[in-house]
């Protein structure tokens, strides 16, 4: 089960924090803003990479959101892979494998976004 549910799994985890993300950026206020805007890059880690937030076209999202599925379902089934080459293997195992691989994507994601705010002349 865990072998064939652990990229879905992440694809979800990744829509449920883009959700919250997306929640967050529609309440008022520019602290609820940028802090939703980071959820977006963490859930979405090819917003950058698109062009956003420079360029807000519909299809640079509808890009990002495929291209962002396609790599979280490819973490959590090389997660999944990973976890069950034990003998005994769970879901604290299949996390164990994925939270590096996740934190790796975040960090390249948020320099990212940084180096495009340095270029376009924002910080």
């Amino acid at each position: 089960m865990l072998r064939h549910r652990g990229g879905a799994v992440a694809v979800v985890a990744s829509l449920l924090l883009a959700l919250i993300g997306l929640a967050l950026v529609a309440l008022p206020g520019p602290l609820t803003g940028l802090i939703g805007f980071l959820l977006l890059v963490a859930a979405l880690p090819v917003l950058p990479i698109v062009g956003v937030p420079a360029v807000s076209a519909a299809s640079s999202y509808v890009l990002a959101t495929v291209a962002s599925c396609a790599l979280w379902f490819a973490v959590g089934h090389l997660s999944s892979r990973r976890a069950t080459r034990r003998a005994i293997a769970s879901w604290p195992e299949w996390f164990r494998e994925y939270r590096p691989l996740a934190i790796g994507i975040w960090i390249g994601a948020l320099l990212a976004l940084g180096v495009s705010a340095i270029v376009l002349g924002a910080l």
